[in-house]
């Protein structure tokens, strides 16, 4: 897989060669850029505000994943796309996985995403700040019979 290469002023920076930290801060930094292309009065920069958006936005500690996962904060439902460039390709794709089990809308709560510090884990933990449960989300591979595999968005069940 390739890694995601950020270009600013002629400078790259591939974000695998990052540490966890560089790479989580460096993923909000381009976040919150998104909010300011959306320009002062479109919806994009309303929802990208501090304490009024709708989603949360967070890259688990992995060297080698380059996947960002997004939570609703009122629903507690779960997405999560990774950047990929097809074989002979010079531009890349946003790939998102499907929801599986888990991975859909929850009671309604206060949401949040917690990655841990574990520099092997690709998945992240969703928290429910209401009620203290916990749950961890990450992206499942499933072989199919036919050759192959399937890959969904799953989460354990939420637990204290």
């Amino acid at each position: 897989m390739q890694a995601i290469v950020v270009s600013a002023s002629g400078s790259r920076t591939h974000l695998r060669t990052l540490n966890p930290p560089a790479r989580g801060a460096l993923t909000a930094l381009a976040l919150a850029g998104l909010g300011t292309l959306a320009g002062a009065g479109g919806a994009l920069a309303q929802a990208a505000q501090p304490g009024q958006g709708a989603y949360e936005f967070a890259a688990p500690p992995s060297a080698q994943a380059n996947r960002v996962y997004g939570l609703n904060r009122q629903t507690g439902e779960m997405n999560v796309c990774q950047f990929e460039r097809p074989e002979g390709s010079a531009v890349g794709v946003t790939h998102c996985f499907a929801q599986g089990e888990g991975a859909g809308p929850q009671k309604a709560g206060s949401y949040a995403l917690a990655p841990t510090r574990y520099e092997g884990e690709t998945g992240i933990f969703r928290v429910n700040r209401d009620t203290g449960e916990m749950s961890i989300c990450y992206v499942r591979e499933t072989a199919r019979p036919q050759g192959g595999t399937d890959s969904s968005l799953v989460c354990t069940p939420a637990a204290r």
